[in-house]
């Protein structure tokens, strides 16, 4: 400041006015220094007075920017007067304060800076532009109505959307935009929606400028003012057109058969239970269907995979022609499909479906290489007969067309509920029966097969039991049936086997020398392996002659397979076992497979045996087959002898091995040793030679 009492007093009094104003108020001198903070310069900036005055240069802590502070500075060198500038000096923190300045040069050159924040306008300013830059560049259409609903203002991405130019939607009502095809009530619920909860939100379908309808997402808002009544509308929309076409692709890709274009298992199961809900509300029946072709695999091999691709679609649009519209067909992978019959009033309707089904699949099918010719095995089953879920339908379908081609193919087959029954029931005793054989439940007694002439015991007959935990000692009509065809016949079977020889073994090193029968099913048998397993089995009891085990097998494994039959037994003998046909006289074509079966023993039927004393038929039927046996040369045992009069019996047609519960019943392993010892100490033996006299003795020695 320039020397003078007078000047100097003037700005001592100037500071004092301005000390506690509430503007900022500063002043500095030519060389910039402070002259002048005010109070509430202190509180905005945090900077004390005294600290500015004894800073060399006060200023480059407001502005450390040289380009801003020599800007700041040349204020000074203006003459004298007043200058409005904006600036935005840091404060102490480091934080920048926008604020509008009146400078006011003096003439001596100091210079008097009166400010006010404008931090608040600034940000003001700055959302503001923010908004209209959001407006103005928003990929979503904005559109602003008056109360009337008349269009006021729409950013470009309507113009965009729409088609419609700004001046061609000025003024108009959105109806303008409107497809028509919502109705009255749609309209009706979104402006109950505004006109209570001032917003309404959801999917809409509108028309572009050239007639083309395309779908919306819309928001809608209503703003009021400070009486609460609405001023303006504003609607916030995008084109979904694009995600709606992504999503139902997804939905195509998720829902329907890449190949052939028709749903897949994941949309069959949607549709199925629809179409149960509707069987049930309608009282019809609807038939679930599983269709898988025969002779895929051959066209597959034959003409190769982009054969079977373009067999598989020609088989899909051949079964779509044959559906209703409130059918359905599906594809569940493979050459394996669904098809759903609804709306059925008696399953004898399907009849003529399902047949046109099959000659619509056999029809030709010309590939780029040639014809190939296919046909389809089918399950049916009927709901609500069939009262089952969903997923059990589609099981118990499929369960019905394996039938259809156990059948023989190009068939439908209905699916059997009582027979599934009976089958489940089977199912759960093979599990009961293969946990009894894990926990070495089952046992085997034998028993003892004579010569009735000199009562020599000449071997034995394994007997399998069933040692059940619940139920007691259970005799083979308890269970054996269950195994029939089940892998698990093999299993027990092999197991005889082995424990068979393991009891010869025993008995061996006890000084018995036994021959023991056991019974094979026809199955087991019949198994291409089955000598193979049996050559296994006995070289692993070396000690046990092959000629001490003898197979018994009836003759429904000739029925079945006599070439295979033949081969096996073959195979047997050339292992050192005996054959021998059980149940002999009990089938049909026994007499012609005397002369082609390798046999060394048969055994004569009980049922035959038991009543020969009472019924003369059962006695010449037996007289016959003895005849027989010894013209083929084959010894022959009988069953079934229940008391001396019948061994005697048999003893005199010429019939010398027996077994029976007259001679005696069958007993665990180790009760054996003990009773061969009783029958020949006692002669128990001699009572079946009593009824007889020498005369008769003499005869059935020939």
């Amino acid at each position: 400041m320039a020397d003078g009492s007078g000047t100097e007093g003037r700005f001592e009094q100037l500071k004092q006015v301005l000390s506690n104003s509430p503007l900022l108020v500063n002043g500095f001198d030519r060389q910039g220094r402070c002259v002048l903070w005010n109070h509430e310069c202190e509180r905005l900036f945090g900077w004390r007075f005294d600290e500015l005055v004894r800073h060399p240069e006060p200023l480059a802590l407001l502005y450390p920017d040289d380009a801003i502070r020599q800007s700041v500075k040349n204020t000074f060198s203006t003459e004298s007067g007043s200058r409005f500038c904006e600036w935005a000096p840091l404060t102490r923190q480091g934080r920048s304060l926008p604020s509008l300045w009146v400078n006011i040069a003096l003439p001596d050159g100091e210079l008097i800076c009166i400010g006010h924040d404008i931090s608040e306008q600034k940000k003001a300013e700055t959302q503001l532009q923010l908004a209209a830059r959001v407006f103005e560049c928003s990929y979503e259409g904005i559109l602003i109505t008056d109360a009337d609903n008349r269009i006021i203002r729409v950013n470009p991405a309507v113009t965009l959307i729409t088609g419609y130019s700004t001046e061609e939607l000025l003024g108009q009502s959105p109806a303008l935009l409107a497809s028509g095809r919502h109705s009255a009530d749609f309209f009706e619920a979104m402006w109950h929606s505004l006109h209570t909860e001032d917003h309404w939100r959801g999917e809409i379908w509108n028309r572009r400028k050239n007639g083309e309808i395309y779908p919306q997402l819309l928001a809608i808002s209503a703003l009021r003012n400070r009486d609460g009544q609405i001023s303006h509308y504003v609607a916030v929309f995008s084109d979904i057109s694009q995600l709606k076409a992504d999503a139902a692709e997804l939905e195509q890709i998720a829902q329907y058969d890449a190949l052939t274009g028709i749903p897949n298992r994941r949309l069959l199961a949607d549709r199925l239970l629809q179409a149960m809900a509707r069987t049930k509300r309608q009282g019809s029946q609807l038939a679930v269907c599983y269709l898988d072709l025969d002779g895929f695999k051959q066209v597959n091999d034959e003409h190769g995979h982009p054969a079977g691709d373009q067999l598989l679609i020609e088989i899909s649009c051949r079964l779509k022609h044959i559906l209703r519209q409130y059918d359905t067909l599906a594809r569940l992978g493979g050459d394996e499909f669904a098809l759903l019959f609804a709306e059925l009033q008696h399953s004898e309707d399907l009849h003529p479906i399902l047949t046109r089904v099959l000659e619509t699949i056999t029809t030709p099918i010309e590939l780029a290489d040639g014809q190939a010719r296919v046909s389809a095995s089918i399950g049916v089953t009927f709901y609500p007969h069939d009262d089952s879920n969903a997923d059990l339908l589609l099981q118990h379908a499929d369960q019905a067309m394996y039938q259809a081609k156990q059948a023989g193919k190009n068939r439908y087959q209905f699916y059997d509920l009582e027979q599934q029954t009976e089958q489940l029931n089977r199912h759960h005793q093979l599990k009961v029966i293969e946990q009894a054989l894990q926990h070495q439940e089952f046992v085997l007694y034998y028993q003892p097969k004579v010569d009735l002439l000199n009562g020599q015991v000449i071997g034995l007959e394994a007997l399998i039991r069933w040692q059940h935990p619940q139920l007691g000692l259970l005799v083979p009509a308890a269970f054996l049936y269950q195994l029939d065809g089940s892998r698990l016949e093999w299993t027990l079977g092999q197991w005889v086997i082995n424990s068979v020889l393991q009891q010869i073994a025993d008995w061996q090193q006890q000084g018995l020398d036994l021959t023991v029968s056991l019974n094979i099913s026809a199955d087991h048998l019949l198994q291409p392996d089955f000598a193979d397993h049996l050559k296994m089995s006995l070289q692993h009891y070396p000690q046990v002659s092959p000629a001490s085990l003898e197979l018994e097998f009836q003759e429904i494994a000739a029925i079945r397979q006599l070439e295979q039959l033949i081969r096996v037994l073959e195979q047997c003998h050339q292992l050192g076992v005996q054959i021998a046909l059980d149940n002999f006289g009990t089938g049909l074509s026994a007499l012609s497979f005397l002369r082609q079966l390798p046999l060394d023993i048969l055994k004569l039927d009980h049922s035959f045996v038991s009543d020969m004393l009472t019924n003369d038929e059962d006695l010449s039927l037996v007289s016959s087959v003895l005849h027989l046996a010894r013209t083929f040369h084959h010894p022959v045992v009988a069953e079934g002898v229940e008391s001396p009069e019948l061994g005697a019996l048999l003893l005199k047609l010429g019939c010398r091995f027996a077994q029976g519960y007259g001679i005696a019943e069958p007993m665990p392993a180790g009760l054996v040793p003990a009773w061969i010892d009783n029958w020949h100490g006692k002669g128990l033996w001699a009572d079946l030679t009593s009824h007889f006299g020498p005369d008769q003795t003499m005869n059935s020695r020939e």
